[in-house]
């Protein structure tokens, strides 16, 4: 993915042609322009449902963090706080191994949780792995308008299929099943065709 989200995303909520990006490499920098640009995304889709939007504060860990909600092993959301929390140690070596989108998509996929928040969907008491599929069908949302703008690069969507692939599990009868390797994909894919079909 490439440099200058922010503004290109910001440029597209307000309906203006965006900036031409740059190439980016999984940095500080980088992670805050994407943060900017998931804000300005989210916010100006909620300000016209009517919502206001708190952006969550993104903290970025160098090893596993204790966090209001738990440890940080990868990325997580804690809804009490609006905080996401990304153990970058961890996210490095899933870039390392995927690509850049892997860190974008470990990003969007905990915005996602954001909105469900503001949307009132953590509140209706639904399984886990219900929130988990539409978080990653959010993210997916997210990039369909990376990809509107000419931000996505080739194999950006490979990669972040891939990494919602590698997310799933098979722990059907356990109570934090997230979604299998297919479901999750699928989901993300969903979210990247049809951005209104995530809450179908």
């Amino acid at each position: 993915m490439k440099k200058q989200v922010a503004v290109s995303i910001l440029a597209l909520s307000l309906g203006l042609f965006p900036l031409q990006p740059l190439q980016a490499a999984w940095d500080t920098p980088t992670l805050s322009a994407i943060s900017n640009g998931l804000d300005a995304f989210w916010g100006g889709i909620l300000q016209r449902l009517g919502i206001s939007y708190n952006y969550p504060v993104v903290y970025s860990h160098q090893n596993v963090e204790i966090t209001p909600c738990g440890p940080a092993m990868l990325a997580h959301y804690c809804a009490g706080s609006n905080t996401i929390h990304l153990n970058m140690v961890q996210i490095d070596k899933l870039v390392e191994k995927v690509g850049d989108s892997a860190g974008f998509f470990a990003l969007a996929h905990e915005y996602g949780h954001s909105v469900q928040k503001h949307l009132g969907i953590l509140d209706r008491n639904l399984p886990i792995v219900v929130l988990e599929l539409q978080a990653d069908c959010l993210a997916g949302a997210f990039f369909a308008a990376s990809e509107e703008l000419g931000i996505l690069e080739s194999g950006d969507l490979r990669e972040a299929t891939i990494t919602a692939m590698m997310t799933g599990d098979y722990d059907y009868e356990h109570t934090h099943h997230h979604g299998t390797p297919e479901q999750r994909g699928r989901a993300f894919l969903n979210g990247f065709n049809d951005p209104k079909s995530c809450f179908k």
